[in-house]
């Protein structure tokens, strides 16, 4: 019975060693592997939150204050957009904090103490004219076309003003130019745009006197083209007929800047794209195949038997030269005995 109880006490004694000994080193080493080493005391520091500017990297000061810990092993990190020497590339609110580094042992840890980052932009973007702003009658025109801008947040150009293309000469703009962060800059530049094409003219001396032969020729052209040539072939000589809406009618005339009358511009307007026409207005409608009016297409001939002629435009228009008071016009197609010829099929 007694040694029983000294059994009890030892094991009693062993229980208690165990409990206030080996179980708090235990934990101890615990915390030390799974949470850091530098949570064996208390770290008494503050991180103020900063704005910078957007290119730049967390201020050295900051870096340099961490000596106070008197541990070589703290340093600063951010999870904001940055490119390989830590400098800043995108705007936004982001954090940066302190974070608990052993090289020796190779092992790091980020600290709970942070602070708040915000990355902004205001430098106005930089706009850099391009050396050569000459462009073609009649072209489209972009700003990128005539500048170019740079800053660190991206940045957008536009043109302050519409730009009518279609009048020669120089032409002075306003370009504006928006950074990401609404920072805005212009500069005022000119452009030149060059005077409208010459067209190549055609007379009646390059025609054959045959309808055939000038229908072989035609058609000859037309099998080098795909349907879609064909098409975009029929849109161009449109759009190229409406470069001389304006000029002058006179009779005989076969000019499309100087005068023309309406077959002398029909004639020149595709000889320009060597298909070959007659030179009269009725004997115009001999050439092509013979279409309805449903099916007009755009670049079709509108043939008027009393003498006149004139090119489809689409919509009920067309382009022709009509009279000496009108010109070379865009107009609805009137009324009067007439076919349809198209010489693109």
């Amino acid at each position: 019975m007694h040694m029983k109880s000294e059994r009890c006490l030892i094991r009693s004694i062993s229980k208690k060693i165990v409990d206030f000994c080996i179980f708090p080193a235990v934990l101890i080493l615990c915390l030390t592997f799974s949470r850091g080493s530098y949570y064996e005391r208390n770290i008494y520091y503050k991180l103020d939150d900063i704005t910078i500017e957007i290119g730049e990297r967390i201020p050295e000061d900051i870096i340099n204050n961490l000596g106070i810990l008197g541990n070589s092993n703290y340093k600063i990190e951010t999870n904001a957009i940055v490119d390989d020497d830590g400098n800043t590339t995108e705007l936004g609110e982001f954090s940066y904090y302190l974070v608990y580094d052993d090289i020796d042992n190779k092992f790091s840890k980020t600290t709970n103490i942070k602070a708040k980052l915000t990355v902004i932009d205001t430098v106005r973007p930089t706009i850099t004219i391009n050396e050569n702003n000459t462009f073609d009658y009649g072209s489209s025109i972009n700003a990128e076309d005539i500048a170019t801008c740079y800053d660190l947040s991206g940045c957008k150009l536009s043109i302050k003003e519409n730009i009518n293309t279609n009048i020669s000469g120089e032409i002075e703009l306003t370009i504006l130019a928006e950074d990401g962060d609404n920072n805005k800059d212009s500069i005022k530049t000119k452009i030149t745009i060059k005077e409208r094409p010459k067209p190549i003219i055609v007379y009646q001396s390059y025609y054959s006197s045959s309808f055939d032969s000038m229908n072989n020729h035609n058609n000859y052209k037309n099998s080098l083209l795909t349907e879609e040539e064909k098409i975009n072939l029929r849109n161009n000589i449109v759009s190229y007929s409406m470069n001389f809406i304006g000029n002058p009618y006179i009779y005989g005339g076969t000019s499309l800047t100087n005068g023309t009358d309406c077959s002398g511009f029909t004639m020149s307007i595709y000889g320009s794209f060597d298909y070959q026409l007659p030179r009269v207005a009725v004997n115009q409608m001999h050439v092509g195949t013979p279409v309805s009016y449903n099916e007009l297409l755009p670049g079709d001939l509108i043939v008027y038997y009393y003498g006149h002629v004139g090119i489809y435009v689409g919509n009920g228009m067309m382009v022709h030269a009509g009279t000496v008071n009108t010109g070379i016009v865009m107009a609805p197609i009137f009324a009067g005995d007439k076919t349809y010829r198209r010489i693109i099929y």
